[in-house]
């Protein structure tokens, strides 16, 4: 299981896909269904769809 937070690198977030189990710091974890990233100004905004669980968001 590979932990996602806003501390991981840019690298790190950039690897994960369909199909990894990830977890957050909040608690949130599960199977990857789909990921989602948006660039910004200055930042990236890594959205990762949990089957059954909602999303988790990374904003780096």
């Amino acid at each position: 299981m590979k932990k996602v937070t806003p501390l991981t690198s840019t690298q790190d977030l950039e690897k994960v896909k369909v199909g990894d189990q990830i977890s957050d710091n909040t608690g949130k974890s599960g199977t990857v269904e789909s990921v989602e990233v948006l660039h910004y100004d200055r930042e990236n905004q890594y959205y990762y769809k949990i089957k059954n669980n909602g999303t988790v968001l990374v904003i780096k």
